[in-house]
Formats: C-alpha cells, structure tokens, sequence
C-alpha cells in the first residue's frame, strides 16, 4: 500500500465526462452557427491576463471571485474569469475600436471563486461561456440586435420560448438625478435595487444609515464654511484658477454649487425619496407596453420625468424589429447588477418567466473602452450564456461524436491483432469509432466484434 496521499480533486472543480463534452461542444456548435448568420468574427483570448483588466470596471463585485496570482514574469494576472474585458482589450490593440463596428463571438471556459458560504459556493468554479460583443454601435438598434441573438442561439437548440428578463441601469440614473445624490449614495441605491424590489426597503435603509451615507438633516452651515476653502483648493489644484474659463458663473458660485451639493447628498430626506421611489418602480413586473405605461405614470406623480421611459421603451421596439416576440419581453426595473459596468440596458436570459435562475445574460457598457486605456467611450454591448446550464436543457444529439457508440474491436488471440487493427481502421474510415481492445470493456460500448487472424468477425454484447 502506497505511502502517498491520494490527491483528490479541488473543491468545486469537476472532471467531465465525454457524454458531457459532447453536449456542451454540440450546443455551442448550434449557437456559434446561428451567431456567424450575423456576421459575428469567432474570437479566442488567452485564459491568463492581467489582473487589471478585470478591476478597472467591475471592481469589487468581480475581486474577491478572481483566481489571481503573481507569474514567474512579476504580471499579477488572473485566470479568465469573463470573456468581455479581453474582448475590448482586443479592439483596442487591433485599432478597431473608435474605428468601425466590430462584432466578435466566443467560447471556453472561465474560472470564478466562491466562498462556501456565498449564494454560488457549491457551483463549479470553472465553468465555460458562449457570447458575442458588439463595440462601435450606439443605442438603438443594436441593443435590439444583441437582445434578438440571444434569443435565436436558444432557439437553434430547441428552446422555443426563453424569456428575456429586460431592465436599464442608465433609465434609473436619470430618474435618481433629481434627488441629487452623491456618487455612493446613488451607487448604493442602484447596486441595491434587486434587493429594493423584494421588498427589503428598511434593510436597505439601515445598511445606508451603517454605511453613513445618511446626514442628520439639521443645519450643516459650519461644517460647509470649512469644507469651502477645501473645495477651493481642490478646483485651483485641479483646474487653476477660475475666472474667465468658467464661463457665466464666477468661481464663488461654482464653490457654493459644489458645497450645496455636498449637503444634497448627505440628505435623509433625499435619500428616503429616492429610496421610496425605488421601491415603487422596481416593483412594476410584466409586460413590457404595460410596464413602461405604469413607470411614467409614477414618474409624473413624482414630479419626475417621463420621459426617460423612451430609452426603454426604444429598446423593446429596437428587439421587436429585430425578430423577438414581444411577449417574451419582460420588464424587471430591478435588475440593476454590475451597475458600475453596465451604462444602459441591461437583461437576464430565462429558461421560462418563473426561473429562479438564469441562463445568462449581458447589457450594454458604453464606458468600458475609456477605463481600458482608450482615450474615448465608443459605443459596446454584449451577452454571453452559461453553456453549461444551456446544454442542461438540450436532449443529448446522437450525432455528437463520430458515433452513437463506439465499435469495441478485440482480436480473438495473440495472432490476431494484426487483422483487428486492419478491421477498427476500416471501421473508422466509414466514420465509425472503433477502439482496439485486448478484452471487452462494457464502460466504454455494448457493441464488441471480435476478429481472428484470418479476419473473420462475430459481433457479440460486452458483457
């Protein structure tokens, strides 16, 4: 008996089987033929990059699921753990992006970690994704493209009727720059908005009241004086001074602006408004006419304006256009994750309307090239599938593979093998798998011929 210790598998790490291979690799074949319908460029980047390109945007959210590590080089890298970063880092040295519309598709595996103790700690860390990006195309209508692939690579596997769980991170913003928050309080509001619409208002409110994102709401006069000369200094340092360059406003003005803003928002009463408003909206589900009807008209009850519901309502015409049922429409005012990725809509892929879990996912991203070094925001958007949990859904194909089941070729003694492995390479040129074996192994195929020198064959069960 060995003195080792038996090395086992990682935890959440699995080893899969050819079965499950060829599922995955058929129904990413599917959704890759459907996507090069439109033109989309196959895409393959490496599995390590920098560490980086995956902070500059998502920062937290996407940090503590990282599998990051110092290479032999001194690059902090990590292990891919999504495939849009790379793709935009891509256009960037190609030259494309800024310069044309690029339109790239994807697949292979990504790598996330979860605590155990996290909503996601008992899936498998590495597991593979199938998408598409889009960069150098604004709103509308490409949104509306992005939203209708999607669809059709489900459809190319036989799901007939997904649902497209539709939300817009840039449509909430507008409505929030009334209550003239500060830039965490109004984060935290977005980031939260999921939460906001299961009802978890007061939860949300103490959270923010921990995080001190709430003032007291009295007089703040002298804790502005001296903020003031702060705030000063900061536009003299950063600007020089102000005078002729500010245009109709004197650099008092400009001050006081920025102080009052700063009071804003630290207001509870704001805060409390923002947060009530929320809560209402993000509880408008369905429909996509109905909804959006209902959102402007809490819009206008709430001295809001209305019309922001066009950037929503322009996507869901953009997606009809583009082919997508509109009653596979749903509007979900609450899906505001990755908030500080995703600069309008945004949209979760759903086997069904009453799937607790998705499919997918993805949204449009307008900020990203300029985080990853371009000098500009150029237009982008994208989606990809967890094609694990896609091939879940697809019945096995019998056409996976060269074969439904492999031939077991197994020479009948010693002065047979030349005359087996003649009989498994004709099999094999016909197209039929053929493994040479010296005895019968039923874990690998029922199907056994069994071959003797002269080349006769038996078929016989393995048994």
């Amino acid at each position: 008996m060995s003195d080792l210790r038996r090395i086992a598998r990682l935890p959440n790490m699995i080893d899969v089987s050819e079965a499950e291979i060829a599922r995955v690799q058929n129904a990413a074949n599917a959704c890759l033929r459907a996507f090069d319908l439109r033109g989309y460029e196959r895409i393959e980047t490496p599995i390590i990059e920098e560490t980086e390109l995956f902070l500059r945007k998502s920062g937290g959210e996407l940090s503590s699921k990282l599998y990051a590590f110092e290479e032999p080089g001194g690059f902090r890298t990590s292990l891919r753990p999504e495939y849009t970063a790379p793709v935009i880092r891509h256009a960037i040295e190609s030259g494309d992006a800024g310069t044309r519309t690029c339109r790239y598709q994807y697949f292979g595996p990504v790598f996330r970690y979860a605590m155990p103790e996290h909503q996601y700690g008992a899936k498998p860390r590495q597991f593979n994704q199938l998408g598409a990006e889009m960069i150098g195309a604004p709103p509308f209508r490409a949104d509306g493209e992005i939203i209708a692939m999607a669809v059709e690579g489900l459809n190319s596997l036989g799901v007939k009727s997904p649902t497209i769980a539709l939300g817009h991170v840039g449509l909430l913003r507008s409505l929030m720059a009334k209550f003239e928050l500060g830039e965490r309080s109004g984060q935290f509001l977005l980031a939260n908005a999921g939460r906001i619409s299961k009802g978890s208002t007061e939860d949300v409110l103490e959270d923010a009241e921990r995080l001190g994102l709430l003032g007291s709401g009295e007089s703040n006069a002298a804790p502005v004086d001296a903020d003031i000369e702060q705030i000063k200094r900061v536009i003299d340092r950063s600007l020089g001074p102000l005078g002729a360059n500010a245009g109709s406003r004197t650099r008092d003005e400009v001050v006081a602006r920025l102080a009052r803003k700063q009071i804003q928002a630290d207001s509870p009463e704001n805060f409390k408004s923002a947060l009530s408003m929320l809560s209402e909206l993000t509880a408008i589900i369905g429909a996509a006419d109905t909804c959006i009807a209902e959102g402007r008209r809490l819009a206008s009850e709430s001295d809001l304006d209305p019309g922001c519901f066009d950037l929503l309502e322009n996507v869901v015409t953009a997606a009809v256009d583009e082919g997508v049922n509109p009653s596979a429409i749903s509007i979900r005012f609450g899906l505001a994750r990755g908030v500080a990725y995703y600069t309008g809509m945004l949209f979760d892929i759903l086997p069904d309307p009453d799937a607790a879990e998705s499919l997918g996912g993805g949204g449009r991203y307008d900020g990203l090239t300029r985080a990853l070094g371009l000098d500009a925001d150029v237009p982008a958007l994208g989606f990809a599938y967890s094609l694990d949990a896609v091939a879940e859904l697809v019945a096995e194909s019998s056409s996976a593979g060269s074969s439904a089941e492999p031939m077991q070729i197994v020479p009948a003694d010693a002065d047979s093998w030349p005359a087996a492995a003649t009989a498994a390479a004709g099999l094999r040129e016909k197209g039929t798998a053929a493994v040479l074996q010296d005895v019968p192994d039923p874990k690998i195929s029922s199907r056994v011929i069994i071959v003797t020198s002269d080349g006769k064959q038996t078929e016989q069960a393995a048994t």
